[in-house]
């Protein structure tokens, strides 16, 4: 499968589309800028089929909506769910964003989860929310805000953030993240 990075949004949040031979995808925490997340769907001729989030934040979920409104399923884990209908949980207030409501076709739970033929891996990090996960791919791990590009772990400090749960996630993790290609939320 091929992965592309769309960076968007005035956080800076990376989207990443996983394209299958089909041209059919998968599409990881659509930020922001839903006009560029659908331009590159559209002009590459993609199917999106499902959206994967790694948790409920603003930044990371915005264009869900446009993307299940193509024909592709949501999935979230289940404590993170009620920040897609919510722009008080999702935090999108702060920023004077307020998201489109969202409902989740099925959870990402721990341990395998098979969605379209496909097998990915989520592992539960909380900490930077309580329903925070990572998507793992074949050799990738998308890691949402539990680990940011630069090896910074996710801020804690936010409506929802747990600095010792955080930590323990990073324990959690540290195995995978020497392992695999990194795909971080920012």
């Amino acid at each position: 499968m091929k992965i592309e990075k769309i960076t968007n949004g005035v956080l800076k949040q990376h989207c990443y589309i996983l394209i299958k031979e089909d041209k059919s995808c998968f599409v990881v925490d659509p930020g922001m800028d839903k006009v560029k997340i659908l331009k590159f769907i559209q002009e590459n001729q993609l199917k999106p089929v499902a959206v994967l989030l790694t948790h409920g934040h603003f930044d990371h979920i915005a264009s869900a909506k446009a993307i299940k409104d193509m024909g592709a399923k949501i999935y979230i884990t289940e404590i993170d769910a009620p920040k897609l209908m919510d722009s008080e949980l999702n935090m999108g207030f702060m920023f004077g964003v307020k998201t489109e409501v969202a409902l989740p076709d099925a959870f990402l739970v721990e341990g395998e989860n098979e969605i379209f033929g496909e097998k990915f891996e989520v592992v539960y990090t909380p900490g930077h929310t309580s329903g925070s996960c990572v998507i793992i791919y074949d050799n990738n791990i998308f890691t949402g805000d539990t680990f940011f590009e630069d090896g910074v772990y996710g801020r804690t400090d936010l409506l929802d953030g747990h600095e010792e749960l955080l930590q323990q996630s990073i324990v959690k993790l540290k195995p995978y993240l020497e392992e695999k290609n990194i795909y971080a939320g920012h």
